[in-house]
């Protein structure tokens, strides 16, 4: 994936239906749009490359859904952070780990994606353990 310092081609959809803040990225296909920085640590790039897999060829269909569906937002983003949540653990301990599900848990149970599910349930879907 390359990583570019700018908006997605499709930003103003976007914009339509959240409210964004610095440090947010997107992924449209096989580039991470970061339009604040374009250095990334690797678990975002990890969770980034979960998306352009789920998008496969179809961009624009699996946009228009991510944006018009809540519950296929929230499964693709529940995948994504489960794969950036094991990259981290892999070589992370106990409380590292603790604290950085508390961290993505809380911003898959935020605005930003729609307040689609609580902080709770965020924590049991990216790690059921």
């Amino acid at each position: 994936m390359k990583i570019v310092k700018s908006f997605p081609p499709n930003i103003e959809a976007i914009r339509k239906r959240f409210k964004l803040h610095d440090g947010i990225i997107f992924t449209y296909g096989s580039t991470i749009y970061s339009p604040h920085s374009e250095t990334l640590p690797e678990h975002l790039i990890v969770h980034e490359q979960t998306h352009e897999k789920q998008q496969g060829k179809e961009i624009e269909k699996w946009w228009a859904l991510y944006l018009s569906d809540d519950m296929f937002r929230l499964s693709q983003e529940v995948e994504a952070y489960q794969n950036q949540y094991k990259f981290v653990a892999e070589k992370s301990s106990r409380q590292v780990k603790r604290a950085f599900l508390k961290e993505i848990a809380k911003t898959l149970s935020s605005p930003i994606y729609g307040n689609v599910c609580t902080f709770n349930q965020a924590k049991e879907w990216i790690c059921p353990n």
